[in-house]
């Protein structure tokens, strides 16, 4: 199997992009209380990664933020890992 570490990082890249859009998605929703009567989870993706437990929409913007660091990360550290496969490869 060619490249298994930068291909299991690409995964988790994509899956870490749809959690940003779902934790986005449920943050925006929540800055509008008429839409929901009051603040809730706007999807099943968002309630997995947010919990049951301490709803607000300060909680919402945190997981949202969070999300997006561990994005910028996993994108940064990608190339890294490419190089290092290819430079393992090549002994």
């Amino acid at each position: 199997m060619t490249n298994p570490y930068s291909k299991g990082l690409f995964l988790a890249i994509l899956l870490s992009i749809v959690s940003v859009i779902t934790l986005a998605q449920n943050y925006t929703q929540s800055l509008i209380p008429e839409a929901n009567d009051g603040i809730g989870i706007s999807n099943s993706l968002a309630y997995w990664i947010i919990g049951a437990d301490g709803w607000s929409i300060d909680s919402f913007r945190d997981a949202y933020q969070n999300s997006i660091y561990v994005s910028l990360l996993l994108v940064a550290v990608y190339p890294i890992v490419l190089i290092y496969e290819s430079r393992f490869k090549k002994r």
